[in-house]
């Protein structure tokens, strides 16, 4: 029969183990769990994009519902970010390729309108099956998870999340054509 020091020892022994065993453990599972960021990205997946309104360049109201029915690249950028004016060239010509059976949203994140028109005026307009709002709250980046510029959100036709893409692409690529033949298929 065990006594009661030797008892004693058991249950001491065990809790001194079982701290670093639990910090061990932790550390083990720790790639098991999924991060915020890709539980989040799970559920604009599975639900969609909350719908959202933003001003328009005209100062009139936007909304993303008013885009169901067509794929949607939400486009997060600002005139201030190298990558973002890199790419902007070659979405352009990925919705000319589409002749607007694809919308972009492009949400600027630019600190004050001066420098979102002057971007805009330096690009010679705004281009076909392009709609610009300005997010000088920067609510989509809170509500998409938005971490760096540019980043890209690629709806379904349904507004549900296809992929999201971080930082500059070429959109004019062979490659993107066949992913965006597959997208319009949905």
């Amino acid at each position: 029969m065990l006594s009661w020091k030797g008892l004693l020892a058991v249950v001491i022994t065990a809790a001194v183990l079982a701290v670093p065993i639990s910090y061990f453990w932790s550390f083990l599972t720790r790639g098991m769990r999924p991060t915020p960021q890709t539980l989040r990205l799970n559920e604009l997946e599975k639900n969609g994009i909350p719908d959202f309104t933003l001003p328009g360049l005209d100062g009139k109201p936007v909304s993303l519902s008013q885009f169901k029915g067509k794929p949607v690249l939400i486009n997060l950028w600002a005139s201030w970010c190298a990558p973002c004016v890199k790419e902007f060239p070659s979405l352009e010509r990925l919705v000319d390729h589409y002749k607007g059976d694809i919308v972009v949203l492009a949400v600027s994140h630019d600190h004050n309108r001066d420098d979102l028109d002057s971007f805009i005026k330096a690009f010679g307009g705004v281009p076909p099956h392009f709609v610009i709002v300005w997010d000088k709250d920067r609510i989509t980046s809170e509500l998409l998870g938005t971490d760096q510029l540019p980043e890209t959100y690629v709806l379904s036709k349904d507004l549900k999340l296809v992929r999201k893409i971080a930082g500059e692409q070429r959109w004019d690529q062979p490659g993107a054509f066949r992913f965006f033949d597959d997208v319009m298929a949905r």
